[in-house]
C-alpha cells in the first residue's frame, strides 16, 4: 500500500516540475519589448558592470547657511540653498575640480530641479543637504566653500 502511493506522488510531483514554459520563446522577449517599465539595457552593458549615469543636478540659485559641525572624528558640513523652481529633489553637494591646490575644499551645491512656474513660497523651494568628513578628509584644507547658481558662502576650520 505504501510503495504503490509513495510512487504515485513522487512521479506527480516530477510531472508537476516539468510543466511551465515553452523553451522556444524567453520572458524577456514576450513581455520586455515594449514595456516601458522594464529598463533597456545598452548591448555594451553587462552583468558585471555597475556604471552609473551621469549627475544631471542643476546648481541651486542661493546658499543660505553654511554650517560646519564638529563631531567625534570630523565634521557634518550642512548646507541650506533656496532654489529657483518649487519642488527640488535628490540633493547634493558635488566636488569642484581643481579647487583642492588653493588649501579651500570646493562644493557646488545641485538639485534635479523641474523647470516650472517660479512661483512658488520659499518654504517649497528650500532644499538642506548634510555631508560627513572625517578630520583626515579635511586635513589639508584651511576653508571649505559651497557654491550656488549666485553667491557662495565659506567658513574657515
Amino acid at each position: 500500500m505504501y510503495k504503490p502511493v509513495s510512487v504515485v506522488m513522487i512521479s506527480a510531483l516530477a510531472l508537476a516540475g516539468c510543466v511551465g514554459q515553452d523553451e522556444g520563446a524567453s520572458v524577456s522577449t514576450e513581455t520586455g519589448a515594449g514595456n516601458p517599465l522594464i529598463p533597456q539595457r545598452s548591448a555594451t552593458a553587462s552583468f558585471f558592470s555597475s556604471k552609473e549615469d551621469e549627475y544631471q543636478g542643476k546648481p541651486i540659485g542661493m546658499i543660505t547657511e553654511l554650517l560646519l559641525e564638529r563631531r567625534p572624528g570630523g565634521f557634518i558640513v550642512r548646507v541650506t540653498g533656496v532654489a529657483d523652481f518649487p519642488g527640488p529633489f535628490d540633493v547634493r553637494l558635488v566636488p569642484i575640480a581643481g579647487s583642492e591646490d588653493t588649501g579651500t575644499l570646493a562644493f557646488r551645491l545641485m538639485a534635479l530641479q523641474v523647470e516650472g512656474p517660479g512661483a512658488g513660497t520659499q518654504a517649497a523651494r528650500t532644499v538642506t543637504v548634510a555631508k560627513w568628513m572625517s578630520d583626515k578628509d579635511l586635513a589639508p584644507y584651511r576653508a571649505l566653500r559651497v557654491e550656488g547658481l549666485r553667491n557662495s558662502q565659506s567658513v574657515s576650520r
